[in-house]
């Protein structure tokens, strides 16, 4: 009986050792990570031994060490990057005030490149077509410019001849030489026009692109707004819901 006593003291002992060992474990890890924005919802990657992902406000409790990458993306806003380096046994925080995208930035980016203001307001497909269009109406005016400098060449040359017969020639040459001369001007003429419409098109496919970008910026989805009344998405990693709001 005794024996038995004793056993069941050790147990008990053992037990106890274990979950006080466990505590003040617990008691030194005083590390983590925790990242606010501004607005919050956002997704957050860390990138570095390891990938952990979140949505602001989280807090990491993660034993990670070392150099990290973070990347914090929510749609309609500029995305933000930093690298940080953590340390399990330091609480760190990080609030982050994301700056919203707007339609003048996109109108620049398209005015540069179009198609590249699209791509920047999220709008992929938009923006490949805008790019597409732009590089084939360049290439189409090199292509024309080229074509309509041979042509205009030729025309020069025709001319040159035709007024050197004017001087040396007799009329019969004259008479042989102009069906020529007035060929090579209206291929010269043809050349310069499609030279002018690929021009147009360029400029055209630029102006739209920035037109696009700065009238019809996708505004944040899911927000619906009427008057003083503003009906948001609220995501995080425990809930989805709706945040409703009023001004006054």
């Amino acid at each position: 009986m005794s024996i038995k006593w004793n056993k069941n003291i050790i147990k008990v002992c053992t037990v106890c050792l274990l979950i006080l060992s466990a505590s003040s474990v617990q008691a030194q890890y005083v590390g983590g990570l925790k990242v606010t924005s501004d607005p919050d919802g956002a997704l957050i990657i860390l990138t570095g031994d390891a990938i952990v992902t979140g949505v602001t406000p989280t807090t990491f409790r993660q034993t990670l060490i070392g150099l990290y990458k973070i990347t914090i993306d929510r749609y309609g806003y500029e995305q933000y990057n930093t690298k940080v380096v953590l340390d399990p046994s330091k609480q760190m925080e990080l609030n982050i005030q994301l700056t919203p995208k707007t339609r003048f930035k996109s109108a620049v980016r398209s005015f540069v490149i179009p198609g590249w203001g699209q791509q920047y307001s999220n709008q992929k497909f938009k923006g490949l077509v805008y790019t597409f269009f732009a590089a084939a109406s360049v290439f189409g005016y090199f292509s024309a410019d080229k074509d309509f400098d041979t042509k205009f060449n030729r025309f020069k040359d025709t001319e040159a001849e035709y007024d050197n017969l004017k001087k040396s020639g007799s009329q019969a040459e004259l008479e042989a030489l102009l069906p020529r001369l007035l060929f090579e001007q209206d291929r010269a003429y043809d050349a310069e026009n499609t030279r002018r419409i690929a021009i147009g098109s360029a400029i055209a496919v630029w102006s739209i692109s920035v037109l696009d970008a700065l009238f019809f910026f996708p505004e944040e989805k899911g927000t619906f707004k009427v008057k003083n009344i503003t009906l948001t998405p609220q995501t995080n990693l425990k809930h989805v819901g709706l945040n409703l709001s009023y001004n006054f």
